[in-house]
């Protein structure tokens, strides 16, 4: 399939500890809904949690899901909604599966959602022509930029890169403003 006529792939990032029962969960459902509705593909890690959570929502309104699971962890399969894996060979294999996503929603997290995030923000500063835009979902993330701003060598534009969305709600139309922007500017898998 040629690049002009492939889905758009939304990578979603998030935490593999929070589980049904917590409204994070309910709202990663949601949000995978609301991105396979409007057409995207959607790619997590494809294990547990919010990832799950995200790939629940995604498949049960006919969505594709891929996985970028790891090789080495035989020990974790992926959850029961990935349509298709992409095994990474390592982690630096897995953060250029992300990297190839047209759009990048970081939902709450821990140590990995916060590496694979820093890292989508670094490309972003470094050359955003051709990496991602990162979407940060949740009340919590605009504390984490506003402390970067404060701690860290970074100027206003640096802080400006990664869009802060309050909830679920506000992804779908700020996904569609980033990439109309972007204008045909997707990428495939490695």
């Amino acid at each position: 399939m040629s690049d002009a006529r492939r889905r758009l792939r939304i990578g979603v990032l998030g935490s593999a500890r929070i589980g049904p029962g917590d409204v994070r969960h309910a709202a990663a459902i949601s949000l995978g809904r609301v991105l396979a509705r409007a057409g995207y593909d959607v790619v997590t890690g494809g294990y547990g949690g919010l990832m799950a959570a995200v790939s629940q929502g995604a498949a049960e309104a006919g969505g594709h899901v891929v996985g970028l699971t790891m090789a080495a962890w035989t020990e974790l399969a992926p959850n029961r909604w990935v349509t298709e894996t992409a095994p990474a060979e390592d982690w630096f294999d897995r953060l250029r599966g992300l990297g190839a996503c047209d759009a990048l929603v970081a939902l709450e997290g821990g140590v990995g959602t916060l590496a694979e995030l820093s890292t989508a923000w670094a490309n972003f500063q470094t050359d955003p022509a051709i990496t991602p835009p990162l979407i940060l979902v949740g009340p919590g993330w605009a504390e984490f930029v506003a402390t970067m701003g404060r701690l860290l060598v970074v100027d206003a534009n640096d802080i400006a890169l990664p869009r802060l969305a309050s909830t679920v709600d506000d992804v779908p139309g700020l996904l569609s403003r980033l990439l109309s922007a972007r204008r045909g500017g997707g990428r495939r898998f490695g």
